[in-house]
């Protein structure tokens, strides 16, 4: 990372982190926007609001060694794991849930949902491709992309079995309607996440390398 690309990296990683706190304490004291939100605590069920307060955190500590002009290997890896997590975000987002929610595509693009959902994806994935190149992320590193997938996974399976009455989710519960066929979902969408994620991630990797 030549002086140039860290300065503009280190730039940019402190505005995701300024527009994450932004639009988590904009979800958090509620708002008027229609699509998939919440107050308080209960923002944290969504993926979104997840991904983004990750990329957050990482964002806050590669600017941090930025500014020492010494960032650790595996802050990287980190920040790969993170900047997957919110390109998923993003692309479900644009290629799915735009076109399933009731309040219609641009809802899901007002307000804090379009720092969340648009604009800290983009400047992630800016940061990490372009600013932020590096050789010592190794490929089996690819693989630590699944664990906020699995552990979300993990969560939103348990949050639709526990509110399921004949083979149909309670409202409210599958909020990502990603279990319309029922419990059997699972053998079709988690699967894709897995391999989606790894995809994505590779693809970052590649990118990013030097």
């Amino acid at each position: 990372m030549t002086k140039s690309d860290l300065k503009k990296s280190l730039i940019i990683n402190i505005l995701i982190v300024a527009f994450v706190l932004i639009a988590a304490v904009w979800m958090a004291v509620g708002s008027s926007l229609r699509a998939l939100t919440a107050t308080k605590f209960g923002a944290l069920k969504f993926f979104t609001v997840d991904s983004n307060i990750l990329v957050g955190v990482a964002a806050l500590l590669m600017a941090i060694s930025q500014s020492k002009e010494k960032v650790a290997p595996w802050l990287y890896t980190l920040k790969l794991v993170a900047t997957v997590s919110v390109v998923i975000t993003m692309l479900v987002t644009v290629f799915y849930l735009g076109f399933v929610v009731p309040t219609g595509y641009f809802s899901l693009f007002q307000g804090s949902n379009f720092i969340f959902h648009l604009l800290v994806p983009v400047l992630s994935f800016i940061a990490f491709v372009f600013f932020e190149k590096t050789d010592c992320i190794a490929f089996k590193c690819n693989f630590f992309s699944f664990i906020p997938l699995i552990l979300y996974g993990i969560y939103y399976a348990v949050s639709v079995m526990t509110h399921m009455e004949n083979g149909v989710v309670q409202p409210g519960y599958d909020w990502y309607q990603f279990f319309k066929l029922g419990a059997k979902s699972m053998l079709i969408v988690y699967p894709f996440f897995l391999g989606f994620s790894f995809l994505i991630s590779y693809i970052l990797w590649k990118l990013n390398r030097k």
